[in-house]
């Protein structure tokens, strides 16, 4: 058994696989708090372990995280609950597939894994668009290489810098509108951040699938993250995946370790 760990800006995502990083047996999430200490990662991981009728039993641990002050206690955690120090998806991890960016070592892990598990489902050339506290969008050409990515604000972080940077406009919900001319603040601000958000994807899409693709080829759409319902309403239309970060970093777990 592998625990899959997925450390974000917003919420720590774990996954249990057996034996292969198709058979993910339950999943689970916590916030992400900076002030909680490896002991009570371990009393929250070991209480959903056993709510899930998980025998406990585990042959290592696999991290993809972008929150690097995170790391450390989930990482501590792991090692006193599998007695493995866990994988780190990062700089110098075989991936299967070629990386053609500037400098590999500022490449996210939640990109490597996110593209890892996509490749394994649907054809290149591809885009992987991961909705969390911030919009990433990864490119994969033809050949089945990561070109590199874009990464714009997420849905939370433009509503923040609204409500924290404009006296007049408030906080409220990244919800679909009723009408994309807002008849009051809180429809206008709903209407800008929503479709502001499906106007972008479908613009970067255009563009990309333009560099990518030849007239006769079709490029493949996945999608994960908290936010990534609002991408049902864009012209393009992705193959959703909630645990895709999950299941690619167990996958590089996989072609990493040798487990016992």
């Amino acid at each position: 058994m592998l625990i899959a760990a997925d450390i974000g800006n917003t919420n720590i995502k774990f996954g249990v696989f057996d034996g292969s990083a198709d058979k993910m047996c339950c999943r689970f999430q916590i916030s992400s708090s900076a002030v909680r200490t490896c002991d009570e990662y371990i009393l929250l991981i070991k209480s959903f372990i056993r709510e899930n009728s998980i025998d406990g039993t585990f042959s290592g641990s696999v991290i993809s995280s972008v929150v690097p002050s995170l790391t450390s206690p989930v990482s501590d955690a792991l090692l006193k609950i599998t007695g493995r120090s866990p994988f780190l998806v990062g700089a110098g991890t075989k991936t299967g597939f070629p990386i053609n960016i500037d400098v590999q070592s500022e490449l996210g892990s939640d990109i490597v894994s996110n593209v890892s598990a996509a490749l394994s489902q649907f054809p290149a050339p591809m885009v992987v668009v991961d909705m969390g506290t911030a919009t990433t969008i990864a490119a994969v050409n033809a050949n089945g290489v990561l070109t590199g990515a874009v990464i714009a604000p997420g849905c939370g972080i433009s509503l923040a810098a609204l409500s924290e940077n404009a006296a007049l406009l408030f906080d409220v919900n990244a919800a679909r509108p009723k009408d994309i001319i807002g008849k009051n603040s809180a429809e206008s601000i709903c209407s800008g951040i929503y479709y502001g958000t499906v106007f972008m994807i479908d613009g970067f899409i255009r563009e990309i699938r333009s560099k990518l693709c030849s007239d006769d080829m079709k490029l493949s759409l996945v999608a994960t993250g908290g936010h990534a319902d609002i991408l049902d309403s864009c012209r393009n239309k992705f193959c959703k995946d909630p645990d895709l970060t999950l299941k690619g970093a167990a996958r590089l777990y996989y072609k990493n370790v040798t487990a016992d």
